[in-house]
C-alpha cells in the first residue's frame, strides 16, 4: 500500500519502491523550460536573471500560450513547441495544473521537473490527489521532481539554478551542501552572506519522489562537496538517512542538522515506563548521534558549526580532542566563557605548572593564569598577548587556540590596532604548529571589521565563530564528530547485524548509495507503528527474556497463599518478594501489589492473603501470586527497549527503581549495538558515579549491565513484534546484573 503523500514533510515512512531516477538533469540542465512565464508574473525573469548571475551556460526558454513573448524573449505555446527538448522543466504557474504539465513535459521528453512556490497546503483534497499524480507520472517516466512546495534548487559546481528567489552575486562558492524541507530557510542559506561557501542549495519542499535522501546521497558521491547542512522537519526514509549518514562519516564529511520538532508530539500512550521515556525527540537525538551526525537547535548553530567545519578543511587542521585554550580582553569574558563550557560540554583544561611558570616570568604582574584567561593590563597588548598565547602554545595541553573579543562591526582605530594585534598574537603563535587549531571568536553575533577579517583570511581562512555559546558548541561537537569518526573507521559501520537478520529484515546498507542517482525506497520497516498491542504476564515476559540470555529473577506462581508457602521454601531459607499477578496490572507498585523481604511462612502466608484481598478491592482479574526470590541489594537500574515508529528498536538504560521519571537520567541508542555501544551508554549517565561506588558501596559490574543490554537489544531487533520491554529494576552489584521486574508488551489485539 501506498503511503498517501503529504503537504509538508512529515516522519511518515514512504514504503513504495521506485526505480532509480538520474538527478543530473536537475542539477545540470543543458537548457530549462519555464511553463507560465507571464509579463503579470516576475518568476520567469527572476529564473532567468539567476542563471545570468551564476554565469551558466543553461539555455532559459519561457513557455506560455497566452503571450507571444515575456520579459523581453519569445513564448512558447508549449514545450513539445521548443526549439529543443529541455533537460529540465519548471512549472511556475497554478501548482494544482501540475499534473497535466508534468505529464506534458514528459512526453516532450524532459528527465526533470520542478513544482516551486506555495499555494499547495491549502489545497485541501485537490492537493493532495495533485501530488499522488505527479508522483505516479514522475515514477512511470523516471522524472527527477522537485518539490512541489519548494524553491528550487542552486548548484555552484554546474553553474546552473533553477530557483524562484533572487541569487546573491556575492554568495561564495565552496563545498558546503545546504538542504531543506523549508523554503524560508533555503533562502536563508541562498542570503547567509559571504560566511559559507555554497556547492549547492536545494529547497526540497513536499518531496513527492525526490527527498533529502537522493540530495545527500549526490553530495556526497560529488567530490567536490565536504560537508552538508541540514534543515528536516521530518524523514520520509529514515534507514536510508542512516546509511547515508554512515557513509558521510565513513568518507569525513560532516553532516550537520536541524531537525525541528523538539516539542511533544501526539503519540501512542505507553504501558511501560521505557516507553514514555524514550519520546520521539529523544529517539532522533540518539539516531543522529549514533550515525556521527551534528544536531544544532538553530540556525545560528547550524552555521557556527558549518564556518569551523570549513575552517578546519581550508587549515588542514583538526579539533583533535577538543582541548581548548581560550584568551580574552576582559575577566568579564574569561568568566562568561567559563560559564558557557560547563553549559555545552567545551573542554577548558587547566593551564599546565610548566607553561603557567613561563608566562608569569614573560609577564610578572600578572596575578592569575588561568584558562580562560584575560592579560589585559599585565603589559601593553603587543607584550601579553604573544606572552600568553605563546605559553598556551607550548604547553601541548591544547588542540584549539581561541581569541575572544568583542568589537563592533564599525570600529575606532584604536579598537582595530587591539585587535589587530591581539589576531596577530594568535596568529603567530599557532602558525608553524599544524597541531594547533587557531579560532577567532566574536563575542557576539556581528560581523567582524574588515581588517581583521583580511588578516583571518591571510593566514589560510582562520575560522572566526560569531557568538560566544555558539562557538562553544561548535567545538565541542567538531571534537565529538572526530571522536566518533575515529570510532567509526576503527569499528566499522554503526550498527552491526546478527545471523539472526537474514530471517527479517536487512537494514539499508551502502551497496545502495549509487553514483549520480536516487535509489529505491525499500520496503516498509518493521518497525512500522501499531495501534494493537497486549502486555503478557510477568512470568510470561521474564521467561522470553531468559531465553533470549537476559539474566533475569526466577518467579513461580502460586494461586492461594499456601501454594506461595510452598513456594517459598522450595527457594530455600532467604528472602522472597511476593507480587500480586493480574491482568493489566502493568506497573505493580504504583498500587502498593509488592512485598519485599518475606521470610518464614507466616509472613509469606500474611502478605499472599492481603495481595488476594488489594486485587478483590479493586475489582481486578486476579491470576494468582509470583514468588520470586529476594535479590541481593545493589544499585538500581531500568533497562527497557521500545519500537520507535520511525527507527525501529531502541533500547536504554539509566538509574531505575520507583523514581525513574523523577530523576529521568537515561542513555538511549539504537539497536542492534554492541558491548562498547553499551558501556558507552553508562558512561552518558548523569548519575555515573553511582555506578562505580558512592557512600561506600561497592561499584557495579558495567560488563553485566552491558551485556544484559546487548541481549535486549539483539531480541528487539529480531522480534518485530516486540513493541515495549521494561525491566525496572535491575539490580546491578559487583558481581553481575539481575532483572527483578519485567514487561513485555505485544503487537496485538488483547492483553496477556
Amino acid at each position: 500500500m501506498t503511503a498517501e503523500p503529504t503537504d509538508e514533510p512529515t516522519d511518515e515512512v514512504v514504503p513504495t519502491a521506485r526505480p532509480a531516477i538520474d538527478l543530473w538533469p536537475l542539477f545540470a540542465p543543458r537548457s530549462i523550460a519555464v511553463i507560465g512565464a507571464s509579463p503579470r508574473s516576475s518568476m520567469a525573469q527572476t529564473i532567468r536573471d539567476n542563471l545570468v548571475v551564476m554565469g551558466s551556460a543553461t539555455r532559459c526558454h519561457f513557455v506560455n500560450p497566452k503571450y507571444a513573448e515575456a520579459w523581453g524573449q519569445p513564448c512558447f505555446p508549449d514545450v513539445a513547441s521548443l526549439p529543443e527538448v529541455p533537460d529540465l522543466v519548471i512549472i511556475a504557474t497554478n501548482p494544482l495544473r501540475a499534473t497535466v504539465l508534468t505529464e506534458e513535459a514528459a512526453r516532450a521528453g524532459a528527465r526533470a521537473v520542478i513544482i516551486p512556490g506555495g499555494g499547495v497546503v491549502e489545497g485541501g483534497e485537490a492537493a493532495a490527489r495533485m501530488q499522488r499524480d505527479v508522483r505516479d507520472i514522475a515514477l512511470r517516466h523516471g522524472l527527477a521532481l522537485l518539490g512541489p512546495n519548494c524553491m528550487g534548487m542552486v548548484d555552484f559546481t554546474t553553474n546552473s539554478a533553477a530557483y524562484i528567489g533572487q541569487v546573491s552575486p556575492w554568495l561564495p562558492r565552496g563545498g558546503v551542501a545546504g538542504i531543506a524541507q523549508s523554503g524560508s530557510v533555503t533562502d536563508a542559506f541562498i542570503h547567509s552572506g559571504t560566511r559559507i561557501g555554497f556547492s549547492r542549495i536545494v529547497g526540497s519542499g513536499a518531496e513527492v519522489v525526490l527527498d533529502v535522501c537522493d540530495y545527500m546521497a549526490h553530495s556526497l558521491d560529488d567530490p567536490e562537496t565536504h560537508a552538508i547542512i541540514l534543515f528536516v522537519e521530518g524523514f520520509k526514509r529514515p534507514e536510508r538517512f542512516l546509511a547515508l549518514a554512515d557513509r558521510a562519516l565513513e568518507l569525513g564529511k560532516p553532516i550537520l542538522a536541524v531537525k525541528v520538532g523538539r516539542s511533544a508530539q501526539a503519540q501512542e500512550a505507553a504501558v511501560a515506563h521505557s516507553g514514555s521515556l524514550a519520546g520521539e525527540d529523544r529517539v532522533t537525538d540518539a539516531a543522529l548521534a549514533a550515525a556521527g551526525v551534528i544536531r544544532c537547535n538553530d540556525l545560528d548553530e547550524l552555521l557556527e558549526a558549518a564556518e569551523l567545519h570549513a575552517g578546519c578543511r581550508r587549515l588542514g587542521r583538526s579539533a583533535g580532542r577538543g582541548r581548548t585554550g581560550v584568551v580574552t580582553v576582559s575577566t568579564g569574558e574569561a568568566s562568561l566563557v567559563a560559564d558557557l563550557a560547563a553549559e555545552t560540554g567545551l573542554d577548558l583544561p587547566p593551564v599546565p605548572e610548566a607553561a603557567r611558570a613561563a608566562i608569569l616570568a614573560d609577564l610578572p604582574t600578572m596575578g592569575y593564569v588561568g584558562n580562560p584567561i584575560d592579560p589585559w593590563g599585565a603589559a601593553d597588548e603587543s607584550v601579553c598577548y604573544p606572552a600568553v598565547f605563546r605559553g598556551f602554545a607550548d604547553s601541548g595541553a591544547y588542540d584549539v587556540l581561541a581569541i575572544v573579543h568583542d568589537f563592533p562591526y564599525r570600529s575606532l582605530p584604536r579598537e582595530v590596532d587591539v585587535a589587530s594585534t591581539v589576531t596577530r598574537a594568535l596568529l603567530d603563535a599557532t602558525r608553524d604548529r599544524p597541531d594547533l587549531l587557531p579560532v577567532y571568536v566574536s563575542l557576539t553575533s556581528g560581523e567582524p571589521t574588515p581588517e581583521i577579517q583580511a588578516m583571518l583570511d591571510a593566514a589560510g581562512g582562520v575560522p572566526l565563530l560569531r557568538g560566544t555559546r555558539e562557538a562553544s558548541i561548535a567545538i565541542a561537537r567538531r571534537a565529538w564528530w572526530e571522536r566518533r569518526r575515529a570510532e567509526r573507521l576503527e569499528r566499522g559501520p554503526a550498527r552491526p547485524t546478527w545471523p539472526a537478520l537474514a530471517a527479517g529484515r536487512t537494514p539499508v546498507g551502502r551497496d545502495d548509495v549509487t553514483n549520480g542517482t536516487a535509489t529505491p525506497q525499500g520496503e516498509a520497516p518493521a518497525h512500522a507503528p501499531t495501534h494493537a498491542r497486549r502486555a503478557l504476564p510477568e512470568r510470561e515476559s521474564l521467561e522470553l527474556l531468559r531465553a533470549a540470555g537476559l539474566a533475569v529473577v526466577e518467579a513461580w506462581v502460586a494461586v492461594d497463599p499456601e501454594g506461595a508457602v510452598a513456594v517459598a521454601a522450595a527457594f530455600g531459607a532467604g528472602p522472597v518478594v511476593l507480587k500480586l499477578d493480574a491482568v493489566g496490572l502493568a506497573h505493580k507498585s504504583d498500587v502498593g501489589a509488592v512485598r519485599l523481604g518475606l521470610v518464614g511462612s507466616a509472613a509469606v502466608r500474611a502478605a499472599a492473603a492481603d495481595l488476594l484481598q488489594l486485587g478483590r478491592g479493586r475489582d481486578l482479574d486476579v491470576r494468582g501470586l509470583l514468588v520470586e526470590p529476594m535479590a541481593r541489594p545493589g544499585l538500581e537500574l531500568i533497562v527497557g527497549a521500545t519500537r520507535d515508529p520511525l527507527f525501529g528498536p531502541t533500547v536504554m538504560v539509566g538509574l531505575g527503581g520507583v523514581f525513574t521519571e523523577v530523576l529521568d537520567d537515561v542513555a538511549i541508542r539504537l539497536a542492534p549495538l554492541d558491548r562498547a555501544d553499551a558501556l558507552a551508554m553508562l558512561d552518558d549517565l548523569r548519575g555515573r558515579v553511582l555506578l562505580d561506588g558512592a557512600r561506600g558501596r561497592p561499584s557495579v559490574d558495567r560488563g553485566a549491565v552491558a551485556d544484559l543490554v546487548v541481549a535486549l537489544a539483539r531480541l528487539a531487533w529480531e522480534r518485530p513484534d516486540i513493541i515495549e520491554v521494561d525491566l525496572n529494576p535491575v539490580i546491578a552489584g559487583a558481581d553481575g546484573a539481575l532483572a527483578v521486574d519485567a514487561l513485555v508488551v505485544l503487537a496485538g489485539d488483547r492483553d496477556g
